[in-house]
């Protein structure tokens, strides 16, 4: 996205007005964000009032790639609220990503009912384990060696671990998504496992006080999770309490010896919409139930499948009932 210095910096200011603190990682995310994102922007007398950014992803879908649309700093002046700019932006915007060819897009809400409004629904839970550090699994030892890397170092391993892993749903990163999300709006470590010489396994951790957070665990076998594990509790000495916020086809807590000892709670989390219906068909192929589908911002989904009664769904609706029977996941909780 091409933006001045100038209104970049309105849109900073925003965004900072309407959250009420700092954005995370500090204005250089938010500026790196804007190289490859686009601003959707409200202006009055020359001022900006609301604004809405879209940022370009893929997704895993069917072994094969969909363009999403991830939509994130919704925002307006408190004195501009109610005006109607948000809507006409969002609108904007899926009308732009449709003509695009954009299957999907998502966005973590302030209220699922304010985004139902565009077509969006309560798709995506996320699992978050803690645990006292001292019972977290031992592992073992394992013929392969983990080696504590950084970002710029480890990217080419990163990548390819995470392209093997159950992916579902969730977003395949492209060098700079990796780099804005784990360089620029945050800064954790990184640790690989090799096996001769193949890469099997990552972590990314961070430390939080006295807690261990597990950001990211993928072990593409066996020895990969045990050797990861051992890592991760070479380090319980120096922590009251390790966690990790996953998926909730995770099942960490058959690997805990006292799963009493764990504390696990599922969360609601991210909302999503089916933008452009045929897109999605062309790789999903067409739903195994007779349905309705409404879509009252981008008519041109309105359709009808199978035979018999269909079923009346919102786009919404039809969007979540299909990644739920795919078992679509969501890994990124940035």
């Amino acid at each position: 996205m091409n933006t001045n210095t100038k209104n970049r910096n309105e849109l900073l200011e925003l965004a900072k007005y309407a959250f009420h603190k700092p954005v995370t990682g500090g204005d250089e995310a938010f500026f790196a964000l804007l190289e490859f994102a686009k601003a959707y922007q409200h202006m009055e007398e020359n001022q900006l009032t609301s604004m809405v950014i879209d940022i370009p992803f893929d997704v895993f879908w069917k072994n094969e790639k969909l363009k999403m649309s991830g939509i994130g700093y919704v925002a307006s002046y408190p004195e501009f609220r109610g005006n109607g700019a948000i809507r006409n932006l969002m609108t904007k915007l899926l009308q732009d990503e449709y003509k695009k060819g954009t299957a999907l897009s998502y966005l973590a809400p302030f209220s699922y009912t304010f985004y139902e409004k565009f077509g969006y629904a309560y798709s995506f839970d996320r699992k978050v384990y803690e645990l006292p550090a001292e019972n977290f699994p031992s592992g073992r030892k394992t013929d392969g060696k983990i080696r504590r890397v950084t970002l710029a170092e480890g990217l080419e391993q990163l990548e390819l671990i995470h392209s093997q892993a159950e992916n579902e749903g969730s977003m395949s990163r492209a060098p700079h998504v990796w780099e804005y999300y784990f360089h620029y709006k945050s800064k954790p470590n990184f640790a690989i496992y090799e096996e001769n010489g193949r890469p099997m396994g990552y972590l990314i951790y961070e430390f939080k006080g006295s807690t261990f957070v597990i950001r990211e665990l993928i072990s593409l076998s066996k020895n990969a999770k045990d050797a990861i594990y051992r890592f991760i509790a070479s380090h319980a000495s120096g922590f009251d309490k390790m966690s990790w916020v996953t998926t909730p086809r995770e099942r960490f807590e058959y690997d805990v010896q006292e799963p009493a000892a764990l504390t696990i709670t599922q969360e609601p989390y991210m909302m999503a919409r089916i933008i452009n219906l045929d897109e999605f068909i062309k790789v999903n192929g067409e739903p195994d139930f007779a349905v309705e589908i409404i879509d009252e911002q981008i008519p041109e989904n309105n359709r009808i499948f199978g035979s018999g009664q269909p079923v009346k769904m919102t786009i919404g609706a039809f969007t979540a009932e299909i990644l739920r029977k795919n078992g679509a996941i969501l890994r990124e909780y940035f």
